[in-house]
This record gives structure tokens, sequence and C-alpha cells, in this order.
């Protein structure tokens, strides 16, 4: 734990507030000023995360989260692709922090309750779904790139789903779940569809808040 205290209460409202600031700027144009603030964000709790003596790979996944976020703060393919890959990176940082902290019965956890199995299962049948209807809406360039993405962060939803930890799973879960409204309002929603605001809104409550979660379930700062 950080032997500040107050330090923690800072840094934590800092993200908290850059983050409920750029809700406002969802849909604002990108400038340098917007990428900051929802950089912010998540760069913080990777810096919260490092002063309570969190994992390593905790520390590293949110913070090439960040810089994600500084890719996608900004248009255009080069910048998706960008941020894609900072993501990816950080989704397989989350796979080996799980994989650290798993039970005994790894993976036939997930066969062991309802809810887990269920859980799972939609997840195996929904990302198929997700990336056949993807694959004719995305460029040449993205699709190996949005594939190998989709099977990723299925992967670490599912290895979530093997944890004791339900601050854990449920992050995970809104993680996974920002992450497919996110490439529906991309490529498959209309640019003139009006609930278009609600989506990336959405997007960014749920993957702010997951990535939050994820961070409480491994370290607690002293509110």
């Amino acid at each position: 734990m950080s032997s500040d205290a107050s330090l923690d209460k800072t840094v934590l409202a800092v993200s908290v507030a850059s983050a409920v600031l750029y809700l406002f700027q969802v849909r604002s144009s990108p400038s340098y000023s917007r990428m900051l603030v929802k950089t912010a964000s998540t760069a913080l709790l990777s810096y919260l995360s490092h002063l309570l003596i969190g994992p390593q790979y905790l520390v590293g996944a949110l913070a090439l989260g960040s810089l994600g976020d500084a890719f996608l703060a900004w248009d255009g393919d080069l910048a998706f692709l960008c941020g894609l890959s900072s993501f990816l990176v950080a989704h397989i940082g989350y796979i080996l922090l799980f994989l650290q902290s798993q039970p005994a019965a790894g993976f036939q956890t997930l066969l062991q309750e309802g809810w887990r199995t269920a859980t799972a299962g939609s997840l195996m049948v929904l990302v198929p779904v997700m990336i056949a209807m993807l694959m004719p809406k995305v460029g040449k360039a993205l699709r190996i790139p949005v594939l190998v993405y989709s099977l990723v962060i299925c992967g670490m939803a599912l290895t979530a789903l093997t944890l004791e930890n339900k601050r854990v799973i449920v992050g995970a879960t809104m993680f996974t779940a920002s992450d497919s409204i996110l490439a529906a309002d991309k490529f498959l929603v209309s640019k003139t569809a009006g609930y278009r605001g609600l989506m990336q809104r959405a997007v960014w409550v749920l993957y702010y808040g997951g990535q939050a979660l994820i961070m409480l379930g491994f370290v607690e700062p002293a509110l």
C-alpha cells in the first residue's frame, strides 16, 4: 500500500474527475486537450496501482490502456490501428495477470457454476457472430488486426471468469461490452444514427468503470 493515503485519494479523485469530464467531451472534435483528459483518467489508474504496489501486469495493462486512449482520441485508420495494438497488448497483460490469480482448478472453474458456464457460453457464441458481422464492414488492412483483437479480448474475458474476484469479473465483462459497442459504433451503425451519442457515452462509462473495477480487484486504496 502507498505510504501516503492522501496521495492515493488525490490520484483517484483526479482520475475520476478526468473520466467524468471526458464523458462530456466524447462527441467533441479531436484536440490535444481532449486527448489529455481522456488519457489522464486511465494513466492515473496505472499510477495509483503503482503507488499501491499492485502487480506489474496490472500497472502495465492500465498504462497501455492509457496509450490506446491517446491514439483513439483521434480519427483515422492509423490512429485506430495504433490504439487497437496498444489494447491488444494490454489484454495480453490482463490474461497473464488473471492466470497468476487463477484457482487450482483453472479453466475447469468455468464448468463448476451455472452462471460462469452460461456467461462463457454466451461469449463463445457472441464473439464469432460479432466477427462475422464485422468482417464485411472492415477495410482489408484492418481485418486481421480486428480478428486477432476480438479473439484476445474473448480470451481475457474467459480467463477473468475463472477467478473468484467478483470485481475483476464484472470489470472484465464491462470492458468486453465496451469494446463490442465501440466496434458496432465504428463499423456497423450508420454515421447519421441519432443514438450514436448514447452508444459512445456507454462505451466510455463501461470502459473506464471496467478498468477501475479490475484495478480495485487487485489493490485497495485507503479512502
